[in-house]
Parts: C-alpha cells; structure tokens; sequence
C-alpha cells in the first residue's frame, strides 16, 4: 500500500509539473485540487526537498522538482506505452484503422460489406482523421494513407498507385457525346481540389492554353467534398480515380474524356514494423489489395 500511494502521489506531481497548475492537474487525473495538493505535500515531506515553488498564476519547478521530473515523465510515458501494447496486442480479433474522412466515405466503407462476409470474426474500428498517426502513443493498429512512402521506422506497402481523372454527373453534360473534346470541357465549370495538382496540369498535356479554362473560385480540401459538387452538377472534377471509382461504376458520375494526370503519391498500408505478420492485420491487407 506504501509504494501505492507513492505511485499516486508521483503522479500527481508528474501532471502538476507538466500543466505547471494544481487545477490542471486535478482535472487531468480526474481528482480534487486539494487531493493533488495534499499528494504533493507528502511527498515533499518524504523526499525532504521543496518540489515547487508556488506563484500566483500557478506553480514553478524547484531544481529538485526539475530533476524529479525528468524521470517521473520518462517512467510515465514507459508505463503509458506498455499499457497501450498489452491492450493493443490482446485485442487480436479488432483492428483500429485509422484513414481520412474521404477515403472511409468514398472507397473503404461501401466496400466492407465483403471484408465483413470473408472475416465475420474481425471488428474494425474506423479512426477517421487526416493527421499523421502517431503509433508510439496510440491504439491505432494500421494507416491507410495517401502520400510518398516516408514512414521511416515503420512497415508500410503500398496498396494502389493513384491518378487523377476527369469527372461530372450525366446531369451536366447532357447527350454530349463522350469522350470530350478538351476545349468543350475547358469551357465548363471546373471545380478545384486545393490539396492535389490542378487543372493546368490537365491543360498541358491536353494541349490547351489556361487562359481556355473557366474555374469556379471554390477550392476543396476534402476530396469527398469535391466529388458530392460533382455529383451536384456544380461543376467537372479533376479527381482521384480510387475515390470516384465506385460513383463510376454506379453511372453518378462520367469521365468526360480519357485523360489520367499522373500523382507522385500512392495509397499506402502502414503498420509498427513486425504488426504486418499478425493474423487479423495479415487479412486485412490481403483483402485490401483485393478489392
């Protein structure tokens, strides 16, 4: 019980010298100002030093504290890391995946149905955001990202190289026939994806000048934003083949022409090193290069 309430009373002082507040601290650790200020008071009074110097606006390190806390945080940050690692590795029939917004709505989701139906065992758990995936302090077990393969220390393969195509709602166009001459499509509303090339690439290897080009002045970051525009005849896409393939097949939407703009960034699968070699991460990839 004594080295419990040691264990406590270090973590009290671990959160408080990280928020530099009592109050912080509290509400971090779910737990009382007075019950993180009582933890620390014991344990300056068994170490026999001052760990903080109260100031009004909150507390401030002695040089005894600094030195405490320099490995308060590496032992916390241990155990926090060991933690995540027993529940991660103990959670073998569920996989956290982690994707961006776009990629779940237009090409992951429609198609579990099938990953569901070959591994009914296996529950997935979507972790839908853009930020790079820190798995050092996460529970997440794999990244599907859009991007160079630059993910040093960690295994990553990739699952589809990518493009971009040209696309609207059959809405728009009308009985025009397809494929599209560049100038007829130059002169429709060209809708703009702020995160990959734009039209001029398009523009120069269809030969056209970009003086031709009518664009609307709305730019798209998410690109399942941009491709619903499309689909609301707001305008032609310049988009990602992988995330307008399934509104293809489906007739949503058409490719106005046979144009495909080259991306030097591809889909990636991206796991701890040696993750790629347990069961439920194996099929998973194995499914996702077959779809």
């Amino acid at each position: 019980m004594e080295n419990l309430r040691h264990l406590r009373a270090l973590q009290a002082f671990d959160e408080t010298a990280a928020h530099s507040s009592l109050s912080r601290a509290a509400d971090a650790l779910n737990v009382t100002h007075g019950a993180v200020s009582r933890q620390i008071k014991q344990l300056e009074l068994y170490l026999g030093v001052a760990l903080f110097h109260r100031r009004p606006n909150g507390v401030e390190l002695t040089k005894a504290g600094e030195r405490l806390h320099q490995s308060t945080r590496q032992a916390f940050s241990a155990l926090q890391l060991g933690v995540l690692d027993v529940k991660r590795l103990h959670r073998r029939q569920s996989l956290t995946v982690s994707l961006s917004t776009s990629l779940a709505l237009k090409w992951l989701v429609p198609r579990l149905p099938s990953f569901y139906k070959a591994h009914p065992g296996i529950a997935l758990l979507l972790d839908t955001n853009d930020a790079f995936t820190d798995f050092d302090t996460s529970e997440v077990d794999v990244a599907l990202r859009f991007g160079e393969p630059a993910w040093e220390g960690l295994y990553h393969e990739q699952i589809a190289q990518e493009e971009l195509i040209v696309v609207a709602s059959p809405a728009l166009i009308g009985d025009t026939p397809l494929p599209m001459q560049a100038e007829a499509i130059s002169n429709l509303p060209l809708l703009h994806d702020a995160f990959n090339v734009g039209w001029d690439n398009w523009a120069e290897e269809a030969g056209i000048s970009m003086d031709q080009i009518q664009s609307q002045q709305t730019k798209y970051v998410d690109s399942a934003v941009l491709i619903e525009a499309a689909l609301d005849r707001q305008g032609v896409a310049l988009t990602r083949h992988l995330l307008a393939a399934r509104d293809l097949e489906r007739g949503r939407l058409v490719r106005l022409d046979n144009s495909r703009v080259a991306l030097d960034r591809g889909l990636f699968f991206v796991c701890r090193r040696g993750d790629q070699n347990r069961a439920t991460i194996r099929m998973f990839k194995k499914w996702l290069l077959s779809i």
